[in-house]
């Protein structure tokens, strides 16, 4: 039986087959495109692989690293969209376990993160050195050591207790807000030099005894536990304020007088006034010369 060939000479029908075959290929591949695209979706944000399971937690002191474990673990327990789980190498980011840790733990000053693939996290936390209590009004703020109040004061804390902090009360009562800077570096080492100052020529003081008229002034009350209060300014150096006042009470006022004092006044560089209760002022001006002596 002969073989017919229709249109051949023409080539219509080879035409034909060449785009049922290249439209049949052109479908293969955007398939199996769609496919790989599908299975890295998958890979990349749903599967167990780039799970985070091995967290660490480095840096805390006073912060509790369970703490911090479980406010992690509750965040990477939570799904983006409600749908893409958060716990994802990929997806993790410094910014938002920084943002997180550090609204819920005000005693945190910086978060660093270091990932490794695929599964591991450390994060390492910088706190806070709590330095003084700042009251003003009915509020209480701690503040650190570059004179920002970072938290609302717990007096019922470890945090205070155990570290016996100083509290200054603001005279002013002004308000206070969280992060604000109230004081500078300079004020905070001076206020909390005059404690150990105080002690070194036998005068104790409570810390809650200081005080100042506004959180500008660079000046601090302390009143000592034998009832007077003493008034220093910043502006001049503690040791000569404190050598000054000695001199004084040793050759002006007696201890078994010291009672009856109701302050001495520190506050002008190489003088030193005081005033007994129902008295007047008396000032007594330091010779340059005793300044130095030990």
């Amino acid at each position: 039986m002969a073989r017919r060939y229709i249109k051949n000479c023409t080539g219509e029908m080879d035409e034909k087959r060449e785009v049922i075959s290249d439209t049949a290929s052109r479908f293969i591949f955007r398939l199996l495109l769609a496919g790989f695209f599908a299975v890295a979706v998958y890979i990349l944000f749903f599967s167990s692989y780039l799970k985070i399971t091995n967290l660490e937690i480095a840096g805390t002191n006073e912060i509790n690293k369970e703490d911090i474990r479980g406010k992690m673990q509750s965040f990477l327990d939570g799904k983006i969209l409600k749908a893409i789980p958060q716990n994802n190498f990929i997806l993790i980011s410094h910014k938002k376990v920084s943002d997180l840790l550090q609204n819920d733990f005000k005693k945190i000053r910086s978060v660093s993160v270091q990932k490794k693939f695929p599964d591991f996290m450390k994060i390492t936390i910088e706190e806070r050195k709590a330095m003084l209590v700042w009251c003003a009004g009915d509020n209480c703020f701690l503040i650190d050591e570059n004179g920002v109040a970072y938290n609302v004061a717990d007096f019922n804390s470890q945090e205070i207790l155990q570290n016996h902090l100083i509290r200054i009360n603001d005279q002013n009562g002004r308000n206070v807000a969280l992060g604000e800077k109230i004081m500078d570096s300079p004020y905070e080492q001076y206020v909390l030099g005059i404690k150990d100052a105080l002690k070194n020529i036998d005068f104790e003081t409570s810390d809650e005894a200081y005080a100042t008229p506004t959180n500008v002034a660079e000046e601090v009350n302390v009143r000592v536990k034998k009832g007077f209060q003493i008034y220093f300014s910043s502006q001049y150096s503690l040791e000569k304020a404190i050598h000054a006042m000695d001199v004084v009470l040793k050759k002006e006022i007696p201890e078994d007088s010291q009672g009856k004092l109701e302050y001495i006044d520190l506050r002008s560089e190489g003088k030193v006034f005081y005033k007994f209760k129902n008295e007047e002022e008396k000032p007594e001006e330091i010779d340059k010369s005793s300044e130095t002596k030990n």
